[in-house]
């Protein structure tokens, strides 16, 4: 069986932000993350599709055929999670998500599937989201 990357493998590199289904993988291009749960990895791909689709305009993009700078993915992905914790109640502690797929799966359960998550709601969370800034050397 062939390993699912996660789609929301960069804001879980880092180590900010956490999932039960993820494991660290080291390919040769760096550490990656993989997914042991393909039914939260394929709703995870499609809710991540509709971040992009609603963030990527608000931020000033048309899509992501290019590379995007690693700030306005980040916006979307970061930004996008918070603000779901925050529409579904599930809000962690700071700025942080502990469990993408639990969030995703609770999200999934109380609208419904990943086309009914109110996904320009969290247009505001992406757009208000900053990164932590690095400490000078």
């Amino acid at each position: 069986m062939q390993d699912l990357k996660c789609p929301f493998r960069r804001v879980l590199l880092p180590g900010d932000f956490g999932c039960r289904h993820a494991t660290v993988v080291t390919r040769r291009e760096g550490p990656d993350i993989t997914c042991d749960a393909p039914e939260t990895n394929f709703l995870c791909g499609e809710l991540l599709a509709r971040l992009k689709e609603v963030g990527l305009p608000a931020l000033g993009f048309v899509d992501d055929l290019t590379q995007l700078p690693h700030g306005v993915a980040m916006k979307v992905q970061m930004g996008g999670l918070i603000g779901l914790g925050r529409l579904t109640g599930r809000a962690d502690t700071g700025a942080v998500v502990q469990d993408v797929g639990a969030l995703v799966l609770a999200a999934v359960d109380r609208f419904g599937g990943t086309a009914a998550i109110p996904c320009a709601d969290l247009v505001a969370d992406m757009e208000s989201f900053q990164l932590k800034r690095r400490r000078a050397r």
